[in-house]
């Protein structure tokens, strides 16, 4: 909820800030890359210490970062803190898909991720647009930087009622992982076998993050009102695309629902970025959550199923690298992309990574079946 009401106003409070559009680029995707440099010890953390106390530890942390960027208006203080985001995310990401994966029993894997998934398109459906209008109502009352304060404050204190829950976590984590199966700390940051899905979701996410990052200057751009509601409609479809596809999955096999999604994905840029009113974006918004939201929940279950039980938090931490250097280079894209082009391009080159994630998936699945087969063997 916090993170997707403040996410999609990054790019535009870094052009309040004076920002060009590649700085935009970077500001924006500047935690993700953080969150990836943070990698080789997230890894290990999240191993090693108990899963609830490490989650309290980074929604105070998250608290911290929204009410830092809520009482600086400035480009220093925002790019100190954007680190410290970096530094939360490299956690908080990982910590939920390993606790979830820990939860759910293999054959019901893919059902299990994609109940989980609903929840975050429960918070995407609606958190952005509370965050574009509660920035405008601020904006109206004193001014923009007061707009973006109240989202921000509004950030800090969504993370910091997420520590109720997280207080009610189980203190015993539920699988007792083998030290001696996990190897030495520097073996604990990532594993080969989830290489590929890594690859996938990356390509995935650098796709998405154009979507994220980039939709609220789209629409002004192009001059279509309300674009916020493009999260909504989003959000509120992947919430009935995920659940759904999690069982399709189960039932049909990887190949044959993830294949079909990602290229309904790749459409959906090609009929946003050529959109010139509310419709034909909220068309295209359908189109996305159908394809990204019956994608999401299939990578993820091929993630988890590469591995052994034990080692699940490190193929977890694994595919992470790949969802943090889609997100930072995924914006990055965009400013340059926006140096020479419009926005309305920015949107439709995403075509072109998740194409590619198809192809990718289609050379690793063969290598990705042979793992399943040794896993079942043992």
């Amino acid at each position: 909820m916090s993170h997707n009401a403040v996410n999609p106003l990054v790019s535009s409070y870094a052009t309040l800030l004076g920002a060009a559009p590649t700085v935009m680029g970077i500001l924006t995707g500047m935690f993700f890359g953080v969150a990836l440099a943070m990698r080789p010890f997230a890894g290990p953390i999240t191993t090693r210490i108990n899963h609830r106390r490490l989650m309290i530890f980074v929604f105070y942390l998250g608290c911290f970062v929204n009410i830092g960027y809520a009482l600086f208006h400035s480009f220093v203080p925002f790019i100190i803190f954007r680190v410290f985001h970096g530094i939360q995310y490299s956690l908080i990401g990982s910590l939920c898909f390993t606790i979830a994966g820990d939860s759910l029993p293999k054959e019901k894997m893919a059902s299990g991720l994609g109940i989980f998934g609903a929840g975050g398109a429960i918070t995407s459906a609606i958190a952005p647009s509370i965050g574009i209008w509660l920035r405008d109502y601020g904006a109206s009352v004193k001014g923009d930087h007061f707009g973006y304060t109240l989202v921000f404050l509004l950030g800090a204190l969504i993370l910091l009622l997420a520590v109720i829950p997280s207080a009610l976590l189980v203190k015993k984590d539920p699988i007792e992982r083998d030290k001696a199966a996990m190897g030495k700390w520097y073996t604990q940051i990532a594993t080969k076998h989830a290489i590929a899905p890594t690859i996938v979701i990356f390509l995935l996410i650098t796709a998405y993050s154009l979507y994220s990052s980039y939709m609220v200057p789209f629409g002004a751009e192009a001059g279509i009102p309300e674009i916020g509601a493009f999260f909504t409609v989003l959000s509120i479809c992947m919430l009935l695309s995920r659940p759904l596809s999690g069982p399709l999955t189960d039932r049909l096999g990887l190949r044959r629902v993830l294949l079909p999604a990602i290229l309904i994905f790749a459409a959906s840029f090609i009929i946003v970025g050529s959109a010139a009113t509310k419709f034909v974006v909220f068309l295209g918004a359908v189109v996305a959550a159908l394809g990204y939201g019956s994608a999401n929940p299939a990578v993820q279950s091929m993630c988890i199923q590469c591995e052994t039980p034990a080692r699940r938090s490190i193929a977890s931490n694994t595919l992470y690298i790949g969802i943090d250097l889609g997100y930072f280079l995924g914006p990055i894209l965009g400013g340059v992309i926006k140096e020479y082009a419009s926005y309305r391009q920015v949107i439709t080159i995403g075509v072109i990574p998740a194409l590619l994630a198809g192809t990718a998936f289609l050379i690793s699945y063969r290598s990705f079946h042979r793992r399943q087969v040794y896993l079942d063997s043992l």
